[in-house]
């Protein structure tokens, strides 16, 4: 894989700091504790504060909590419950996971502050536990994430992964487009096509219910689940998808996340369309301090998985990681500080690079979405106990993997002692293996199930002259639309033109490959832009330019600018990438194609 210099002239050119912005300047007047003698959360009100809020020094206040309750949807909350008065020190019953609070003068005329928590609540430890001391997974994904914007933004974080036990997986690369399909194999040793041949179709209601995702055969060895999101929106589970029908964890965040979006006022991020404040706290927050919680009650005592993915800071603007690495880099402290990495493999990592926006405009646009971010941490008794694992993992650093390895990775964690004979490995990648085991060194991208779209291990070179490069990006964009007739999109979808070819690349052979293709067939890659809202797309092709045979994927094709408005008439997740809504083609096309 070639290196990418991070701070090129190119970034330079593109890149301004985010500065952080705080969702509230005042201090917190309801804080919350864990009491480790009674086993139940506590609401300390803290005074100095009050007298502040309330310009008095008087303690007369008013503090109230509305539950949050859940209905028969796993996905929503149902309502808000009865306002409930506190007093400082007030202990949280059991049955609350999530509530609403308010502090009023005391006269109740006048709001002090407003604010919400969520508590992860006890739950019994099952008598059948095995007691051998198994390795607990918590899994803190960020959407969009490249390894080199990591290094770009994020320095402190990157200076802290360099600790012992982090490993860095640098040949890591992904094997689908968008988040889903991306942290689908991760989760399921599946792509969504392949479970749709096998298993049911994710888009049909019920089917997520029937899916073997991991936490199931996590929860099955005794492990106690979590899986958590930030955002309602692009949820992953959720968008143009129907979600789940029964709980899928332990603990599942959906429903009251459902509740802070729609019961506490939601600010935004100037350029982004996703929530950035869930009242007082950022929408991050929530999900951090939850995963906190569910360290803190449980990692000590029995082992956990757990997954807690953020999306609402980085998916829009990928310059926000600088402005956000102080949080990011808060949380890791505080999980070192709580003891939890004594416990716990923690893999941070993202699904992806940036897709859309400045960064695809640069030479290394190719790697910078294709290759991720994935650490993966070992606390110390484990690589104490399994020292050829830890060699391993330390040895493929610098070998090619994938999402399936890295499923691979958390089967091979539930059967660490190899007492279970018949595991069932990743299905879409057979000779894909847990990381725990040392990689080829002349792996291909085929063999870690990567497609040619995707792999960032082949040498391309950019062709200067045109030798029919215009012919073959009209060929692909006569495919784009071959595939909105073919679904009967026409009629709601602009038939595509081409105005201009960007850059096209000609895969370079390996002297040792063996090639099967037939003589002038030969792997490109062109980016390009259509007349109809200036649409940007980046494909690999095979083509032959002696006579124009063309082999593509329409649905592997990327849209690399921000497409929400354009397709909006649209609910396919796939369709909308190559639609461009007839009711949306902005006013200066005439103009546009003359040029």
């Amino acid at each position: 894989m070639p290196y990418v210099e991070p701070f090129n002239f190119e970034f330079k050119k593109l890149y301004t700091p985010k500065n952080f912005t705080p969702c509230s300047n005042q201090s917190d007047l309801v804080t919350v504790h864990f009491d480790s003698i009674l086993k139940h959360y506590v609401l300390h009100v803290n005074k100095e504060v009050l007298h502040k809020l309330s310009q008095s020094n008087s303690n007369d206040f008013a503090c109230f909590y509305q539950n949050i309750i859940y209905g028969q949807s796993v996905d929503r909350y149902d309502r808000m419950g009865n306002r409930t008065k506190f007093t400082h020190d007030y202990v949280v019953p059991l049955n609350v996971e999530g509530m609403l609070v308010d502090c009023r003068s005391a006269d109740e005329k006048r709001i002090l502050q407003e604010d919400a928590f969520t508590f992860v609540q006890h739950q019994k430890t099952p008598l059948n536990l095995v007691k051998d001391r198994k390795a607990s997974v918590i899994m803190y994904g960020i959407d969009t994430v490249s390894r080199t914007n990591l290094r770009r933004l994020m320095p402190m974080v990157f200076e802290f992964l360099k600790s012992p036990g982090w490993y860095e997986m640098m040949g890591y690369n992904k094997v689908a487009d968008n988040s889903f399909p991306n942290i689908f194999a991760i989760l399921t040793g599946y792509s969504p096509h392949s479970a749709k041949n096998q298993i049911c179709d994710v888009y049909q209601p019920g089917c997520l219910d029937e899916i073997p995702f991991i936490w199931k055969e996590m929860k099955k060895e005794g492990f106690l689940t979590a899986y958590a999101e930030d955002t309602l929106k692009i949820n992953t589970f959720n968008y143009f998808k129907p979600g789940f029908f029964s709980r899928p964890t332990d603990y599942y965040f959906r429903p009251l996340l459902d509740a802070l979006e729609k019961e506490t006022n939601n600010l935004y991020y100037s350029g982004c369309k996703l929530t950035y404040c869930l009242g007082r706290r950022l929408a991050n927050s929530y999900i951090f301090d939850y995963c906190r919680q569910f360290m803190q009650r449980f990692v000590a005592d029995r082992p956990i998985w757990g997954m807690f993915w953020s999306s609402h800071f980085s998916h829009d603007d990928w310059a926000m990681l600088s402005a956000m690495q102080h949080k990011v880099l808060g949380d890791l402290l505080n999980f070192e500080k709580d003891g939890s990495f004594e416990h716990t493999i923690m893999i941070f990592f993202s699904d992806h690079g940036s897709r859309f926006g400045p960064l695809m405009t640069t030479k290394e646009s190719f790697l910078e979405e294709r290759l991720p971010m994935m650490f993966i941490y070992l606390p110390p008794w484990f690589r104490e106990k399994y020292p050829h694992y830890v060699e391993a993992l330390a040895q493929n650093q610098n070998r090619l993997s994938s999402n399936f390895d890295v499923y691979n990775t958390l089967k091979h964690i539930i059967n660490i002692e190899g007492l279970v004979e018949d595991t069932k490995w990743s299905y879409d990648c057979p000779q894909c293996q847990s990381l725990f085991y040392p990689l080829p060194e002349n792996r291909r991208c085929s063999e870690a199930a990567i497609p040619e779209t995707y792999c960032t291990c082949h040498n391309y070179e950019e062709v200067t002259e045109d030798n029919g490069t215009w012919r073959m990006a009209e060929l692909v964009v006569d495919r784009i639309n071959q595939y909105l007739q073919y679904n009967n999109l026409q009629n709601q979808c602009s038939n595509l033109t081409l105005r201009v070819v960007n850059v096209t690349e000609v895969r370079m052979l390996e002297i040792d490959e063996n090639v099967s293709l037939r003589k002038g067939l030969r792997h490109y890659h062109t980016k390009f832009q259509v007349h109809q809202n200036l649409a940007q797309f980046f494909a690999t092709v095979l083509y032959d330019r002696r006579t124009e045979e063309l082999q593509i994927n329409v649905e592997l094709i990327s849209r690399i600018n921000m497409y929400w408005r354009d397709s909006e008439c649209l609910d396919d997740v796939i369709q909308k990438v190559y639609c461009i809504c007839l009711s949306r083609i902005r006013n200066n096309q005439t103009t546009l194609t003359m040029q």
